[in-house]
C-alpha cells in the first residue's frame, strides 16, 4: 500500500504540481485542486487520509475576490471530513494560526517551508491518526489489534493476512460510509481501471469469518447488494 492518500488544495498550478510530484516520489497517492469546488468534488470521489490547504485561494475565472482557506476547512469539517488538515500559509501571525485551529485544522505550516519539512508534518499527523486505530474493542468481547494483525475473541485469536488487515483497517477508518467494490480495489489493492474480479468479496468473506460476523444479522460488515459494503460497528470506549 501507499504511505497514504493526500489532497492538496493550492491555486497556483506550478506549486500544486511541485507538491504532487514530490509526495508521489515519496510513496504517497496524491490528488490536487485549485478551487474549493474542485476540492469538494475530489473529497466526494475519493477517501483521503489527509488534506493540505493553502490559506489564500483566489477565485477561478479571473475574479478579484478571494476564497478563504479557513472557510474551506470549516466547510469540509461540517460536511464530515474527519481526516487531518494541514494549513500552509505566508500568514504567520498568532491570530491566523489560532483561527486555523478554530476552523478545524490539525497543523499550521508557515511559508517559506521545505518540502521535507512538510512531509515530516504529514507523517506526524498520519501517525497520530493511525495510532488511535491500533487496538480497538467491540461488543461481544471482540478486540481488533491492527498492529499485530489479529482479532481476539477472548482467549482465541484469529490471524489476519496483510491484505485482510489492510481491508479491515480501511473499513474501520471509514466506518459508517458505503464503500463500493471498485473503491476498495482502488484504495486497498491500488488497482486502476475497471478490473473485473471477485477478490474483494472473497476477502470480505474471510474477514467476516474471522470477526465471527453473522451475514444475516451483521454487527460489523453490512452488505448493500449491488452497491458495496458498510462497516457498521462502533468501538467501545475503554
Amino acid at each position: 500500500m501507499s504511505n497514504g492518500k493526500l489532497l492538496f488544495v493550492e491555486d497556483e498550478q506550478p506549486v500544486l504540481e511541485s507538491l504532487k510530484r514530490f509526495f508521489t516520489s515519496r510513496g504517497y497517492q496524491t490528488e490536487g485542486a485549485q478551487t474549493p469546488e474542485e476540492a469538494f468534488n475530489l473529497v466526494n470521489a475519493h477517501q483521503f487520509d489527509l488534506a493540505v490547504l493553502d490559506v489564500m485561494l483566489h477565485e477561478s475565472g479571473g475574479g478579484d475576490g478571494e476564497v478563504d482557506g479557513f472557510e474551506l476547512c470549516k466547510n469540509l469539517r461540517e460536511k464530515g471530513f474527519d481526516k487531518p488538515i494541514i494549513f500552509v500559509s505566508a500568514r504567520s501571525s498568532e491570530e491566523d494560526k489560532l483561527l486555523g485551529f478554530e476552523m478545524g485544522a490539525d497543523d499550521y505550516v508557515t511559508k517559506p517551508f521545505s518540502l521535507p519539512e512538510l512531509e515530516a508534518r504529514v507523517r506526524v499527523n498520519l501517525k497520530r491518526t493511525r495510532v488511535v486505530l491500533k487496538r480497538l474493542t467491540y461488543e461481544n468481547n471482540v478486540v481488533v489489534d491492527l498492529d499485530l494483525h489479529e482479532i481476539h475473541h477472548g482467549e482465541e485469536i484469529e490471524s489476519l493476512s496483510k491484505r485482510e488487515r489492510d481491508l479491515l483497517a480501511f473499513f474501520i477508518v471509514h466506518a459508517g460510509k458505503v464503500l463500493s467494490r471498485d473503491q476498495l480495489l482502488r484504495e486497498v489493492w491500488e488497482y486502476r481501471g475497471g478490473v473485473a474480479t471477485r477478490t474483494v468479496d472473497t476477502h470480505v468473506l474471510t474477514v467476516r469469518k474471522k470477526l465471527r460476523d453473522n451475514i444475516q444479522n451483521p454487527i460489523f460488515i453490512q452488505t448493500l447488494h449491488g452497491v458495496g459494503y458498510k462497516f457498521i460497528a462502533k468501538p467501545i470506549a475503554e
